[in-house]
């Protein structure tokens, strides 16, 4: 296979791949290059794709960060991400990371698209690494020494008002992460909170800890920082949430909107390279 393209969409974040064809089988130098180009951007955007859940399994399974072993079968598992005509909320409407509350947050994301509105329903992507770069150098010494608790009960909460999970148990999650991590691929440090499930830093209460998190949640959703996908069919996109937020834009009510999303594991961000400061050992 020729060397895939890469089309950047602004300065900060987001590109278009082209030159790969995911329903077959796609060998290794394509597979470094697209990891590649995911690290340096952030979120890529692959168009004209015939994907079936077993294809989207099977290219998820082929990511890894340095010092991970490839995702194993169960960790690629196929999501449903639906919004049906008669709903009005929809799931992902608030900036966010997928999965920051387990212990080994997902690293990737790959969505791709099966049913969309005729019009509406993009998908806005963050800069978490912009973010960081555009803080004081003040700030960022001080965040380099912190960690904060990430949870899921209040996205448990907002879930149980939605009919497909009416009724549906899930355990509350929380982790401990630092604040500031550093890419295990390229070394950029990036910001590493998120709106929907960073709730206070370690040490403090959630009533001292809500200006200064207020404020880093405004930082981090600035407009410069972000990419705004339009959705067609054939579209997929490929994220990095270690550090890239995203928004599913609910803007589309009375029309059915289904996309199917598979994770790719990451590892520990005490071992991500960040600042020791912040980091606890591991065994």
């Amino acid at each position: 296979m020729d060397d895939i393209s890469v089309t950047r969409i602004n300065g900060l974040i987001g590109a278009e791949i082209g030159n790969v064809d995911m329903s077959k089988d796609i060998n290794d130098r394509t597979i470094e290059q697209i990891t590649k180009a995911l690290a340096e951007n952030g979120v890529i955007f692959f168009r004209d794709q015939d994907l079936s859940a077993d294809r989207q399994r099977a290219f998820a399974r082929r990511f890894a960060l340095p010092g991970a072993k490839r995702a194993p079968v169960a960790d690629a598992q196929i999501t449903m991400i639906e919004k049906e005509e008669q709903q009005l909320k929809n799931v992902g409407g608030g900036w966010h990371a997928d999965q920051t509350f387990n212990e080994v947050p997902s690293w990737g994301s790959i969505l791709a698209a099966k049913v969309l509105p005729s019009a509406g329903g993009d998908t806005v992507f963050a800069s978490l690494a912009a973010a960081y770069d555009d803080l004081s150098e003040g700030m960022k010494t001080q965040l380099e020494t912190m960690r904060a608790e990430h949870n899921n009960e209040r996205v448990i909460t907002s879930m149980s008002l939605l009919p497909q999970y009416a009724g549906a148990k899930a355990k509350v999650v929380k982790a401990t992460h630092p604040v500031v991590i550093r890419h295990p691929i390229t070394g950029r440090k990036s910001l590493f909170v998120n709106r929907g499930y960073t709730t206070h830093f370690e040490g403090w209460t959630q009533e001292e800890s809500a200006p200064l998190l207020q404020y880093l949640f405004q930082k981090c959703e600035r407009p410069e920082y972000q990419v705004r996908l339009k959705w067609r069919p054939g579209t997929v996109a490929f994220w990095d949430n270690l550090q890239v937020l995203h928004y599913a834009v609910n803007d589309y009510h009375g029309e059915r909107r289904v996309m199917q999303r598979v994770s790719v594991s990451g590892i520990r961000l005490d071992r991500a390279g960040c600042t020791a400061a912040a980091c606890v050992s591991q065994p």
